[in-house]
């Protein structure tokens, strides 16, 4: 009786936070839908979105893939809110990959990018 009544105000407690700080306490991954030669499409905003893409984002930092992101970073398309997060490119020798350059936000930037394909 009192682990469940703990268990209780445990997750009340995390609602609590949620409410009064108004962000979610889970993140959001959104996917890069464009060129990764291309260094504008990476700093393109508006093609990161939470559709998930073909590829396989295995946090080797060659080419750009997916980003963890604030719910609130996002605009009412499901892209990154270029006011929130700004984006910039950064050059390595298969592809660019995504920089965080400006905007609102304080969520960490947390890029998750992926090895080139032979």
């Amino acid at each position: 009786m009192i682990l469940g009544g703990a268990m209780i105000f445990g997750f009340s407690a995390f609602k609590s936070a949620e409410v009064y700080s108004g962000k979610k306490l889970s993140p959001v991954m959104v996917y890069f839908h464009g060129d990764v030669t291309d260094p504008a499409e990476v700093a393109d905003e508006s093609l990161w979105t939470t559709t998930p893409n073909e590829g396989s984002c295995n946090n080797v930092n060659q080419q750009a893939c997916s980003q963890e992101v604030d719910e609130l970073d996002l605009n009412s398309n499901d892209e990154i809110n270029p006011s929130k997060i700004q984006l910039g490119a950064t050059s390595t020798p298969q592809g660019y990959i995504p920089t965080r350059t400006g905007g609102t936000s304080t969520s960490l930037f947390k890029p998750i990018n992926k090895g080139a394909t032979p």
